[in-house]
Formats: C-alpha cells, sequence, structure tokens
C-alpha cells in the first residue's frame, strides 16, 4: 500500500526509525503531544514541540520534491492563520504594530495567530507520522488492547487504509486535467473554485462505490464486531518503551499542573508565594 502516491510505501514505512516501536508506544506519545499542544501557549515551547512531532515524519522515505511541499504546506498554514489573527484580532487590550492603509495589523494577533497554527501543526505531523510508520493490522491490534471497542477501531483503522488510495486519485485526476489544456491558475478566481471542486466528484463517487462494495463484502461474509478474535502475532512493549511513555506522560502532567496552578493564581483562586518561580516559568516558557 502506498501513502501519499509514489513518495512512501510500505515497505519503505517498515524501514522507518519508529517501525519497531510498538504501537501503544506511539499513541501514548502522541496523546502526550495533543495534551501539550493544548496546555503551551508560548510560540517558542510550541515551535519546538512542532519540531519534535515533524521530525518522525522527515525521516520517512519519501523524495525531496514532497518534503519541500510538506515544509511549503506547513509554512502556508502558519502564515495564513498569524495574518488572519493580525488582521482581525478582536480581543482588548491589543496593540498596533504598523499599518496598511485602512488595515491595522495587531501585536497580539500575530502571537495568537502564531500559537494555534503551531498547534494545528504539531499534532498533525504526529498523527501523520503514526499512521504512516505504523502497519494497519497492528493499529487495530494496539486500539484494541487499550479497550477501544472493536468496532471504533475498526472504523479508524478503516478510514485510515483509504486515505492513501483517496490521495492517489486526486492526484491522478489532477494529472490528467493537467493534461487536457489550460492551466487552472490562468482562470479567473471563481472559475478556477469551480474546476477544483469538479475535480473532487470523481473522486468522491468512487469512495462512495468503495464504502458500498466494502459493506456488502463484510454483510456477505458475515463480519460480527462482538465475536471473539486471536492477534496472530501479539504485541509487547519493551521495558526502554514503557521508561519512555512513562516519562513523557510524567512531563506532560507536570506541564499541566503548572499550568493549572498558573490560572488558578490569575483568577485570584489559589496563591502560594513559593510558587512565584514556577508562575513565573510559565508565563515566559509555557
Amino acid at each position: 500500500m502506498q501513502f501519499w502516491g509514489p513518495t512512501v510505501t510500505a515497505a519503505g514505512a517498515r524501514r522507518h526509525p519508529t517501525s519497531k516501536l510498538d504501537p501503544r508506544t506511539k499513541l501514548g506519545l502522541l496523546i502526550c503531544a495533543g495534551v501539550l499542544a493544548l496546555v503551551l501557549e508560548q510560540p517558542a515551547s510550541l515551535g519546538v514541540l512542532s519540531l519534535a512531532c515533524g521530525l518522525p515524519l522527515l525521516l520517512l522515505p519519501m523524495s525531496w520534491s514532497w518534503r519541500v511541499r510538506a515544509l511549503a504546506a506547513t509554512a502556508a498554514v502558519i502564515w495564513a492563520t498569524t495574518l488572519s489573527q493580525a488582521l482581525f484580532f478582536a480581543d482588548l487590550p491589543r496593540t498596533e504594530l504598523f499599518r496598511l492603509g485602512p488595515l491595522s495589523i495587531w501585536s497580539e494577533g500575530i502571537s495568537y495567530g502564531l500559537v494555534q497554527s503551531l498547534r494545528f501543526v504539531a499534532v498533525t505531523m504526529g498523527g501523520i507520522a503514526l499512521a504512516a510508520s505504523t502497519p494497519l493490522d497492528r493499529m487495530l491490534a494496539a486500539l484494541v488492547r487499550l479497550r477501544v471497542p472493536y468496532t471504533l477501531a475498526f472504523l479508524a483503522v478503516t478510514g485510515l487504509r483509504f486515505v492513501p488510495e483517496v490521495g492517489q486519485e486526486v492526484l491522478t485526476v489532477r494529472r490528467a486535467r493537467a493534461r487536457r489544456g489550460r492551466p487552472a491558475h490562468k482562470r479567473p478566481p471563481w472559475k478556477w473554485l469551480a474546476l477544483e471542486v469538479s475535480m473532487l466528484r470523481p473522486v468522491v463517487a468512487r469512495s462512495v462505490r468503495r464504502a458500498r462494495s466494502m459493506a456488502e463484502s463484510l454483510d456477505v461474509r458475515g463480519f460480527d464486531a462482538a465475536a471473539p478474535r486471536a492477534v496472530r502475532h501479539p504485541l509487547s512493549m519493551s521495558r526502554w518503551e514503557v521508561a519512555l511513555v512513562v516519562c513523557c506522560a510524567l512531563i506532560t502532567l507536570a506541564a499541566l499542573g503548572a499550568r493549572l496552578l498558573y490560572l488558578a493564581y490569575l483568577a485570584d483562586l489559589v496563591y502560594v508565594p513559593s510558587l512565584r518561580h514556577l508562575y513565573g516559568f510559565v508565563r515566559v516558557w509555557l
């Protein structure tokens, strides 16, 4: 199976440095990253988190052209979110950084947009790295071992199973359209938008047919989510994986506890004089 067209194959994903990790370890690390993305509010700390989540993704065996596209998409998300918040930030107080004609660029809006975009980037890159480096059968076994209902686990893994195929179909439709004539970027904006929507129609139609075929196949084979199942290759977490997850969980809980104490201090609910240094650390770094 392929991820993102011809860039990352399943065999290449199995050679990824994190492919030997237990899927439960990866899920635990992703959960910690998600909690930290909510707890952290400083661009510097969120930038470090984004780099940590993006490093496994950059180590995937993909072509340099797709690496450049991924970096360009990340930069576009950060730029668009930051610019929109800088223009339309409405909370008070706010400081005008500079003016572009009738438009004002607000300093607080830049910080807020940067924080929100880095949160999105960190969690998204971590999720993509998890999906691209973990075989789907191992992912299903991990979710079941984590007491996720089998029906929900099966639906989640099935959705991941078809994401690469949908991505490949989108690329195929776009290549076919590019060979038919006038480039889309030379059309008026409204024509370009209508063209983009029209190119999604064959992808959606094929996805509906694929879902119907799979539903009929499951029904014919008598699929029962409640039936007992045996795992051919049971999962096993090594000691260092357990230690890694525990350390990351403790760091996440410590950051969460520090944030809650700081919020209680700001709300005049609880103030402990001996925690002044902690309050300062949270304000500057978290």
